[in-house]
């Protein structure tokens, strides 16, 4: 115990604890004020309590063994979790019961597990970045073209999977991690910035192909019609949407982004006080995708700067982590974890301030949910975990090539 409490007292592990706090009390007390304007939500608040409190013990629980001995279980983690993401799209798979696939808003991304619903895509990009570590780090085929094609085979199959459900929100998280990782083990930048120029060469064909259709906003857009169609109908009304001022439009598709916006601005610069959110309760899924915005209507421009600090400390401290851990495995698994989270934290945040279509991006630890709640907590963990683990290598610095 008194080794536990000496690993904890390591100083690159109070920034990370104490931001982890900090924005696990600004979510309690945003999704209590949820519960408080929406009778149909009034358990959400005792239910994200206890959902922190077994986060934080998962954290914790996560120092009693080095990290090394977790990396053995990525392969294991990584399978399960894909394993799980496909019970979910298999069909003829019951949608009650235990181990039921409900169907919510037209997704398939939960499995009943008892009185909880487990999100397997959450499990899944912790698991993503734990096995890209694990084969990446004693390895240097993937500085050539075609050692890259495992690496991305890795993020492919999972990604395929999560947009099958679909949750595009999700699925998009991999793609900054996985360049993250890529880059920072020694892959040539060049062969990087092709595969992003070929990706974004391809955007346009993603985005007219399929059948004409009417997008629901009277445009009908022009398509590649014998090409299958890539992007869903919802999904091109959000980003018209985005960019509309027509009031129908704003009353419809854009109407949570709108709503959002103005919960947020209507905070000022001291907010309205805790719990007070007279705007914000008509924000569709406010303590989810748009908690952001109950956060700058309680406690203004204040409250969101120190949210935003709060995060700023964490990935500061990631990125010291990882910059401070020679051990290969550990680095990447610290530069994983920051990337993910902070690419689901700009993620949410461009969305909540109507800068980005609606994705359905969670805000990591702050944001109502057991089962993205546990993810960013394993991330904590890990990063805890390795901070406080740093094995002597009697070698060159891990991923430095000639």
């Amino acid at each position: 115990m008194n080794r536990f409490w000496r690993q904890l007292a390591i100083a690159s592990n109070w920034p990370v604890l104490v931001a982890v706090l900090v924005l696990s009390v600004v979510g309690v007390v945003s999704i209590q004020a949820h519960s408080v304007a929406d009778l149909h939500a009034a358990a959400d608040a005792k239910k994200q309590i206890l959902f922190v409190v077994i986060g934080f013990g998962v954290m914790l629980a996560m120092q009693a063994v080095s990290y090394q001995i977790i990396g053995r279980f990525a392969w294991p983690f990584y399978f399960l979790s894909l394993a799980l993401l496909i019970y979910t799209v298999m069909p003829g798979v019951p949608t009650g019961g235990f181990l039921g696939v409900p169907e919510i808003k037209g997704q398939r991304n939960w499995i009943n597990v008892g009185p909880l619903k487990l999100q397997p895509a959450e499990l899944m990009k912790v698991a993503f970045c734990m096995v890209m570590a694990r084969y990446l780090r004693f390895r240097s085929n993937y500085r050539t073209l075609g050692g890259l094609i495992p690496p991305f085979l890795l993020a492919v199959v999972p990604l395929m999977v999560i947009l099958k459900q679909p949750d595009l929100g999700t699925a998009i998280l991999f793609i900054p991690a996985l360049f993250a990782l890529l880059f920072v083990a020694g892959a040539r930048l060049r062969h990087l910035l092709a595969i992003m120029a070929i990706g974004l060469a391809l955007m346009p064909i993603a985005w007219y192909s399929g059948p004409r259709e009417k997008t629901g906003l009277d445009i009908e857009v022009p398509v590649l019609k014998h090409f299958p169609a890539l992007i869903k109908k919802y999904q091109r009304a959000r980003v018209y949407a985005l960019f509309s001022r027509d009031p129908a439009i704003l009353r419809d598709t854009g109407y949570q982004q709108e709503q959002a916006v103005t919960a947020f601005g209507s905070g000022g610069f001291t907010g309205k006080g805790a719990l007070n959110i007279p705007v914000g309760r008509t924000v569709p899924e406010a303590h989810n995708d748009m908690v952001f915005a109950l956060i700058g209507e309680q406690f203004g421009f204040i409250g969101a700067t120190v949210t935003l600090a709060a995060y700023l400390v964490l990935f500061t401290t990631g990125v010291e982590i990882a910059s401070a851990t020679r051990e290969p495995f550990g680095k990447l698994v610290a530069v994983g974890t920051v990337s993910l989270l902070a690419g689901q934290t700009f993620c949410n945040i461009m969305v909540a301030q109507r800068l980005m279509p609606v994705t359905g991006i969670t805000l990591p630890f702050v944001s109502y949910g057991g089962s993205s709640l546990l993810a960013s907590f394993i991330a904590a963990g890990l990063l805890l975990n390795i901070g406080q683990n740093r094995p002597l290598v009697m070698a060159k610095d891990a991923f430095e090539f000639d």
